[in-house]
């Protein structure tokens, strides 16, 4: 829930983002990566992965020993010692390190491959962020563009409702024609509010996303040229992927865990080295000694063959992903490439042919209607006709705009940020 709350106290005081100005390089991951409220827990992952791997290049913290032996306890020897305490007790001090034999390098190489695997799986999340920035922009664009097409129809209709008005009142046009321009106008205003209704919905969806206020683009040919954008320059091949590239760091970290593992039978070595202050030289001890040791684990029953056995599972496993993710990507890309084909054939019959003629034929029937050489019914028949392409076309450029972005996100793109 807080990243919900979180977005409501940043849109509130942040200030406007100008859809506009947002481009298609790096500045909107850029923009996305700082403000998205989801990516900071990505970015906290990132930087302990990295601190993680940080602390395999440093060596192991030495241990300080410190010890007081030959506390006399009963009788003394030799009996009647003065001061037993001082003169029989001896002090030592030592230092105990641990050499590794054979696992510091593969310790460091899995977590090397380890931060690598939250870095791409913070990009991929960034990357699926980025793609749904893309899908409501896109239907920012979409709904503004439609919003225009029915404001322009809507104030056509009021027109034609008012010449409609005044003819009736001279005789020229029947009280029914009114009625029926007066439904008209009621049914595109209907759905103007409507458009303007889902234009809002998808600003707030915006918002949500960016965690600031968003603004329209400033026309609609920023509008129309924003679901033109094909994709092409950010479009890689799926093995560039983030996912897939976290796939394959997991699967060579797990490979150097079962290194790790492997090697554990080798035995360390613990090295100590100290210094001895015995007060006993009554007995005959040295007063003033050094001391040195080694010491060894016995791989005896344990040796590292269970972790071994789970990395090497791991890494399999990582790896079979890998190539499935692959081979779905490049199926799916290639079923979305041949739907957006026939989606943009469509398109263009629609915006160069059909929604231009329907044009052509309303403007040239509202001028008959106008000198009275035409029907009021065909020209509002010819109307609906219009309305219905200005629909059918925005949802069109909507559903060409999601293959596209559907294409590229089955793809690879390359992302940078700071």
């Amino acid at each position: 829930m807080w990243p919900a709350a979180l977005s409501i106290v940043l849109c509130a005081s942040a200030p406007p983002l100008q859809l506009s100005s947002l481009g298609k390089g790096d500045a909107l991951p850029a923009l996305l990566w700082r403000v998205s409220p989801d990516l900071q827990l990505a970015r906290a992952q990132v930087a302990q992965a990295q601190a993680d791997f940080q602390k395999t290049e440093r060596l192991p913290n030495p241990d300080l020993d410190l010890n007081v032996g030959t506390l006399p306890v009963g009788q003394l020897n030799p009996p009647g010692l003065k001061d037993p305490y001082l003169n029989i007790p001896n002090v030592s001090v030592g230092l105990s390190v641990l050499v590794e034999l054979g696992k510091r390098e593969p310790r460091q190489n899995a977590a090397a491959q380890r931060a690598k695997v939250a870095a791409q799986q913070a990009l991929e999340q960034l990357r699926e962020k980025l793609f749904d920035s893309y899908g409501v922009l896109g239907d920012v664009a979409a709904s503004q563009v439609r919003v225009e097409a029915l404001a322009q129809l809507s104030t056509d209709a009021a027109s034609l409702t008012k010449l409609q008005e005044a003819r009736s009142k001279t005789g020229d046009a029947s009280g029914l024609d009114v009625d029926r321009s007066r439904l008209d106008e009621v049914n595109v205003q209907a759905a103007l509010i409507q458009a303007r209704g889902e234009l809002s919905k998808h600003l707030r969806e915006c918002a949500a996303l960016f965690a600031q206020p968003c603004e329209p683009f400033d026309d609609t040919t920023q509008a129309t040229e924003w679901l033109n954008y094909r994709f092409e320059q950010a479009q890689r091949e799926p093995e560039e992927r983030p996912d897939v590239r976290a796939l394959d760091a997991t699967a060579r970290a797990a490979r150097y865990d079962e290194t790790l593992a492997k090697n554990q039978w080798i035995p360390d070595v613990t090295v100590r080295f100290g210094y001895m202050r015995d007060q006993f030289v009554i007995s005959g001890n040295q007063q003033n000694s050094f001391f040195a040791g080694l010491s060894f684990p016995l791989r005896v029953f344990d040796h590292g063959q269970d972790d071994a056995q789970a990395a090497a599972v791991t890494a399999k496993a990582a790896e079979d992903a890998r190539t499935r993710v692959i081979e779905t990507a490049k199926l799916n890309r290639a079923k979305v490439e041949a739907e957006a084909q026939d989606a943009e054939a469509r398109q263009t019959e629609l915006r160069e042919k059909a929604l231009p003629l329907a044009k052509e034929v309303v403007s040239r029937l509202t001028q008959a209607v106008t000198r009275g050489s035409a029907s009021l019914q065909e020209l509002l028949s010819a109307r609906r006709t219009l309305s219905e392409l200005i629909a059918a076309t925005a949802e069109l450029d909507r559903r060409v705009y999601e293959l596209r972005l559907e294409r590229a996100r089955q793809s690879g793109v390359d992302i940078h940020v700071e």
